[in-house]
């Protein structure tokens, strides 16, 4: 879709109202029943509905004022919840986005902000972005189509918002020197125009490299919605005279109330802790934010937690463990299917979750040699290591 055609729709009467009488029918229904009865490009309204439809959970701000957005902007763009969080800790008065996008980020910190200049390179994101502020009402954000880096010649921010693009030939980096724009390379300049720096970067992106690429760091956040790991952000405070700071890391679920504050020295010393390696009444497997921070002790020490030998599972006598998803463990045996057979045989057990460590097979593969089906909330735990043994559960929470 050209932004233009997308524009001349949302522009229309009667393309706002095909679309506000339509959101929930079919496409493939509407293209025929509309096909040449149309003053406005149905081509354009039809892909519209489609997005909107996927939008209206993850950016619901769109569908619900039918704003301009394409398909790639969609999927690039920061969730609501995301952008909603943000903007309880960056605030202030003047920011510069260098990487405005279709402005998600940039609707929600102008809350918070006096004026917002929000900086895009590509013509039709920009075009769409713009249209969407005039919609929404929103004054105090500038869009600039441009080359964001040339707008820090002298000018001054208390805070810059980058969100670099991370795809090289359509595949998606997490190393720093592939960004675009280069912020490594220009973190010299970054410092001279603002005293605060927000750097959206990879969910993958390998926390103790941070320490190493950055100074003067503040905080570290790892930020998630329904236990799937969305972003890794640095805020980078150069107001702070020295390059070694109270640094902490904050693991935030949108989704959900959890959210935790603890000191970057956790992750950095994790290795350092040994746990016990027996097991206990519960089985516990951490969320994907206490999975991908691997600061585990933070989230268990003082509470008499051992741990597996090889895989990341915890186990103690206390089902309640924060960050954790836990289950009852029901029985424990070798990995045999003999063995395994004669467990679920003892407790009946036909219909059950089965997760495999260790192992490069499918779970369908093993529901067939045990003749078992998918689902309920009885777990099996098939660990192929040098203690090879399955661990059958019953999820508590």
């Amino acid at each position: 879709m050209q932004s233009n055609h997308i524009i001349t729709v949302l522009s229309s009467d009667e393309g706002i109202r095909f679309l506000k009488n339509n959101l929930n029918n079919n496409p493939n229904d509407l293209a025929l029943k509309y096909a040449g009865k149309t003053k406005f490009d149905l081509k354009t309204a039809l892909s519209l509905l489609g997005i909107y439809k996927k939008a209206a959970k993850k950016i619901p701000v769109v569908t619900d004022n039918f704003l301009a957005i394409d398909q790639r902007s969609y999927e690039q763009s920061t969730s609501q919840k995301v952008a909603q969080f943000k903007a309880k800790f960056i605030r202030g008065k003047h920011l510069l986005d260098l990487t405005a996008g279709i402005g998600i980020d940039s609707i929600y910190l102008s809350q918070n902000f006096e004026q917002i200049e929000a900086v895009e390179i590509n013509k039709t994101l920009h075009q769409l972005a713009s249209f969407n502020l005039k919609k929404l009402g929103i004054t105090n954000v500038k869009r600039i189509h441009g080359d964001s880096f040339e707008l820090l010649s002298g000018k001054l921010y208390d805070w810059i918002y980058i969100d670099p693009d991370r795809r090289i030939n359509g595949k998606r980096a997490v190393d720093l020197n592939y960004l675009e724009p280069d912020v490594l390379g220009n973190l010299a300049l970054i410092k001279k125009s603002a005293s605060k720096v927000y750097i959206k970067l990879s969910p993958l992106f390998d926390l103790s490299e941070i320490a190493r690429c950055f100074k003067q760091l503040n905080a570290i956040y790892l930020i998630a919605e329904k236990n799937e790991l969305k972003e890794v952000g640095v805020f980078i405070d150069y107001s702070i005279q020295s390059e070694v700071n109270n640094v902490t890391i904050n693991l935030t679920d949108v989704s959900t109330d959890f959210s935790v504050e603890f000191p970057f020295d956790e992750y950095l010393t994790r290795k350092k802790h040994a746990y016990k390696t027996w097991y206990n009444k519960f089985l516990h497997t951490p969320s994907v934010l206490v999975a991908n921070s691997s600061c585990f002790y933070f989230f268990t020490k003082g509470r008499d937690v051992t741990k597996h030998p090889t895989f990341q599972l915890f186990f103690s006598e206390n089902k309640n463990l924060p960050g954790f998803r836990t289950f009852e463990v029901i029985d424990k045996c070798v990995l045999s299917l003999k063995q395994i057979k004669k467990s679920l045989r003892l407790i009946n057990l036909v219909k059950v979750n089965i997760v495999l460590k260790g192992l490069n097979e499918l779970p369908s593969k093993w529901h067939s040699k045990l003749g078992t089906k998918d689902g309920g909330d009885y777990f099996i735990f098939i660990l192929k290591s040098d203690e090879s043994e399955a661990i059958i559960c019953k999820q508590v929470t």
